[in-house]
């Protein structure tokens, strides 16, 4: 896919090396498929938020009573809580992959 994370995530590497950060392609290609891998990831959350988030307010307009509106709403706060944690774990999961030695 010419518009993935994969080419994005080349693209933003040429960017780093032409603005004088150095020859990205030495830390080799387990660092850059890491580095992918995180763009993804990263994406796909966000993806997933602002779905939830237009869900979110669909909600609302049509809650019926405050009891609707404060049930709507911690559910939602207690969803953002869950995402947020998972995604922090999985984002330092992919991270770590980061200094990995590379492969032989």
């Amino acid at each position: 896919n010419p518009d993935g994370p994969a080419a994005q995530m080349s693209d933003m590497m040429s960017q780093w090396q032409s603005m004088g950060l150095g020859a990205m392609n030495m830390m080799g290609s387990g660092w850059a498929e890491a580095m992918a891998d995180m763009g993804s990831e990263w994406l796909h959350f966000v993806s997933d938020r602002v779905q939830k988030d237009v869900d979110f307010q669909h909600k609302l307009l049509h809650a019926r009573s405050p009891q609707d509106v404060h049930a709507i709403q911690s559910e939602f706060f207690q969803a953002a809580v869950d995402d947020y944690s998972n995604g922090t774990g999985k984002m330092l999961e992919l991270s770590a992959k980061l200094f990995e030695p590379p492969k032989s």
